[in-house]
This record gives structure tokens, sequence and C-alpha cells, in this order.
């Protein structure tokens, strides 16, 4: 029996169909600048994404959703840090078809995240507290056609949940902690499903060579054995090396995913350009290239920051 997959995909990846969804929120440090200015951060980060299986490719172009962030002092080093976030993404439209059985499944939504939290200097070190609420919806319609039968299930699921991160900076080394996730998944019928998120381990460590600073980042996840009654659920290693000089950036990443089978290497090209008296903008041409089971998914993914800066304490004449 021979199967044909083809898909167009709806901002996030065909490997989304499997647990809950893409997970985004990886190779993330949640400290600030060591300095007494604000920042406001607006993001746009379009997508575009081609699979290929057996010869056959699809693909599309998304624009993902707008993110904001702010980074405010309070007072004798305490910074306020506020902004939002995609943490999964389950979008996905597949059509398959074995023999005289045709499946087609389309599903969009996600979970988004709102967090908040602080940033405390005590002296040459950092230590950062961040809270994060989730929430989201989610929705999926699945259609068997055989010969002049056809039958439809529709799936909808509201999420509410909730996630928390501690950090330690000093010099060259930064390490966070992330844990207490908890995520509840409520079907239409009222039925709840309550999904532990993994805790999380990053360790990085930034040296400087002359002019040239370079970052490595190890992270690792662990998710319980029982998470969602799923064993094809991983605790993945990563890592990502980063190096830069003045306004240009280079990094590679290997994100195998908590989804079984799941791996990801990925490419990002930084550019920075000055705004005078205003900020940065930053441009980053991202590339990925997924792979499982002789399925393999190129993603690109350009993506455009806008930093503005205001001097929160003015110097004395």
């Amino acid at each position: 029996m021979t199967a044909l997959l083809l898909t167009c995909l709806i901002g996030s990846s065909a490997f989304s169909i499997a647990g809950i969804g893409e997970d985004l929120s990886v190779f993330r440090m949640p400290f600030v600048r060591r300095d007494n200015v604000t920042r406001i951060g607006f993001t746009l980060s379009p997508e575009y994404t081609l699979l290929s299986q057996s010869g056959e490719y699809r693909g599309v172009f998304w624009t993902n959703p707008f993110m904001i962030s702010f980074s405010v002092p309070i007072s004798h080093g305490i910074s306020l840090v506020l902004g939002n976030l995609e943490r999964y993404n389950q979008c996905f439209d597949i059509y398959r078809q074995d023999s005289a059985l045709q499946v087609h499944a389309l599903g969009e939504g996600g979970v988004e995240e709102v967090y908040g939290g602080l940033n405390k200097q005590l002296g040459p070190f950092d230590v950062t507290v961040t809270g994060s609420f989730l929430f989201g919806n989610t929705w999926e319609i699945w259609t068997y056609n055989i010969g002049a039968y056809s039958l439809v299930d529709t799936f909808n699921y509201k999420y509410r949940g909730r996630i928390f991160s501690i950090g330690f900076r000093h010099n060259i080394f930064a390490v966070t902690y992330e844990g207490l996730g908890e995520l509840r998944m409520v079907h239409i019928d009222e039925d709840t499903t309550i999904v532990e998120l993994p805790q999380r381990l990053s360790i990085g460590i930034y040296p400087r060579i002359g002019e040239w600073p370079f970052g490595i980042v190890y992270e690792r996840s662990f998710w319980q054995s029982d998470a969602w009654h799923d064993s094809a659920y991983s605790s993945p290693n990563r890592f990502k090396f980063m190096v830069s000089r003045n306004t240009f950036g280079l990094a590679y990443y290997f994100n195998p995913w908590y989804i079984d089978g799941v791996s990801e290497h990925g490419i990002e090209i930084d550019f920075a350009v000055p705004l005078r008296n205003v900020g940065v903008a930053n441009a980053k041409m991202g590339f990925a290239l997924r792979t499982r089971d002789g399925l393999y998914e190129f993603k690109f993914v350009p993506k455009l920051t806008f930093v503005f800066n205001e001097i929160f304490a003015r110097r004395r004449k």
C-alpha cells in the first residue's frame, strides 16, 4: 500500500499536529541590559515553509503574531520586564490518501504567553524572576472519505496555564531554570486534560576573543514520563553557538523536538542598524531544516525588530 502526503502549511510546522504543537520558547534568556534605559520592542516575523516528501513539494507564506516587549528600570538596580510571545503553535492543513481512504486534517490556533518579571542587579550579578500566563484556543476538523461515504469530526480546545522561571548571570556565565508549568486543555464538552509542562535548564557562556563576542547555550528539557499519557515525548538536549562583531551576528543551533524523531538544524544571520537618538532596528534571517521518517521541511523566517530607547535618568549638569 502506498501513501501520498501533501501538506499546505498554515504558519507552522507539519509536525505540530502531534503533542501540543511546535515549541517556540527554546533558547530564551530573560535578562536585560545593565543600564538605566527604558526599552520598548516591536517584532514582526513572517514565515515561509516548504515541505517535501517523495518528490512532492508544497509551501505557503505566513505572518506570525505581532510581539511586543517592555523593559523599564524602576529603582536601585531593579527593572520591570513585560511582554508577549507565542509559546506553542498548532496550525496544520494535511491531506493524506491510502488506497480508497482520504483523510483531510485541518487545525488552527496555539498557546500564547504573557509574561512579567523583575530583574535585579546585585553588584556584578543579575537575578531575574519571571511568571507567565498561558492561554489560547485551537480547533481541528478531520474529514474522512471512502468512496461515496464521508465522516467529519470536529474538535475545539481552550487552553489556560502558567509557568515560572528564575535566572542568574555573572560576567560571561548565565543559567536559567523554568518549571512549575501546567497547561489545562478544556474540550468543548468540558472534559479537562492537564498537561505538566517540562522543566527546562539553560546554561550560557559568553566569552569574548578580541573584537569577537561568542556565545554557547546548552539546554535540557525534562518531560515527566507520564506527561499527557504519551510515552513518545522525549527530554531533548539542545545547543546553540553564536558569534558577532559590531552590527553583524551569526548563529547555528541544533533543536531536537520533544516529539520523538523530529530533529531541527538552523542558521540565523543577524544585522543591526542603529537609529540615531532613537534605538536600533534589527533584521534577522533564519533558515531551518526539520526531518522525520523521510519527511523534510525547510523553514525561512525573516524577523524584523524595532527597539526604541528612552533615557530614564538624566545626567546632572
